[in-house]
């Protein structure tokens, strides 16, 4: 009888073992998958300054148009190999501002397009360079050379980097932008705008040969009174624009050196406002440019 008890007692013991497992491995198992996790991205809060450019016209509307990592990776390799490829922009320390050389005449620029704000403007007109192209406009932002239509091609307005496309027959182009970009928050979207738009270029004309210019110095009494036109900045955006010239492998002109004085400035005497250049000065951007040529490197 006490056996027969024991063995009943002992055979509930297994059998509600045998059921709390099943329970734990059924229950237990399926939430911890299932739950879903509340955590909302770190980024989803971030908000950009009005003073930014807008940068809709680069954001895909759907999330399915946006590449996936390993293919971004991937076209930026190809671009690398396609640059590296194109016998214009080999073998040349690009980090490096265009060396010095033998001054070249003005028919040197027959067959250039010069893109730029105001300065630009100026330094055509007091050259009175009648035989280069200028696609310039009053306030035009490396980003704004995609969108704003203020560059008349035979009769008809349009965008700059557009105007680009219309030609065929340049194989220089000058660019010098920046200027007006000093005011806005954030000079990593200056700088992610021009390389945009110098990979523009690079795709409108393969074969030609793409100088960027750095933004010229300002005055120093312009300088110490203005909190966005000032030395400070235009110097950070210079180093930057330098370095971008060298990831793509484009020429970088260093012309704030014909220019400024032994301070880094522009003097006083070169510009009634401080910032746009008179026609002596003008005359020295453009002797710069001719006495730095990729012809003088025998390219």
């Amino acid at each position: 009888m006490i056996e027969s008890v024991i063995n009943r007692f002992a055979w509930r013991r297994r059998v509600g073992a045998l059921l709390a497992a099943v329970l734990i491995t059924t229950g237990f198992s399926s939430c911890g998958q299932d739950e879903p996790s509340s955590q909302e991205p770190l980024d989803s809060s971030v908000s950009i300054s009005d003073s930014q450019p807008s940068t809709d016209s680069s954001i895909p509307e759907n999330s399915k148009d946006m590449p996936s990592e390993s293919g971004s990776a991937s076209a930026v390799e190809q671009s690398s190999e396609a640059v590296g490829n194109n016998n214009t922009y080999k073998e040349y320390d690009y980090a490096a501002s265009v060396p010095t050389g033998a001054a070249v005449d003005n028919s040197y620029f027959d067959d250039a397009v010069f893109i730029g704000d105001s300065r630009t403007q100026g330094f055509i007109i007091y050259n009175g360079l009648s035989n280069a192209t200028a696609y310039m406009d009053k306030g035009l932002k490396v980003d704004t050379a995609f969108t704003k239509a203020d560059i008349e091609v035979n009769g008809v307005k349009m965008s700059a980097m557009d105007a680009l496309a219309q030609n065929t027959t340049f194989k220089k182009v000058y660019v010098m932008l920046g200027v007006n970009e000093l005011g806005w928050a954030y000079s990593d979207i200056f700088i992610e705008k021009y390389g945009e738009l110098v990979d523009k270029i690079k795709e409108i004309k393969p074969d030609a040969e793409i100088y960027i210019q750095s933004i010229l110095p300002v005055s120093e009494k312009k300088s110490n009174s203005d909190k966005i036109y000032n030395m400070e900045k235009i110097n950070e955006y210079n180093g930057l624009i330098q370095k971008m010239a060298e990831e793509k492998k484009v020429y970088y002109l260093n012309v704030a050196e014909a220019v400024a004085d032994g301070s880094g400035y522009l003097p006083d005497e070169a510009s009634t406002d401080g910032v746009h250049l008179n026609k002596e000065y003008c005359a020295k951007w453009l002797d710069y440019l001719k006495n730095h040529t990729a012809e003088n490197m025998g390219r």
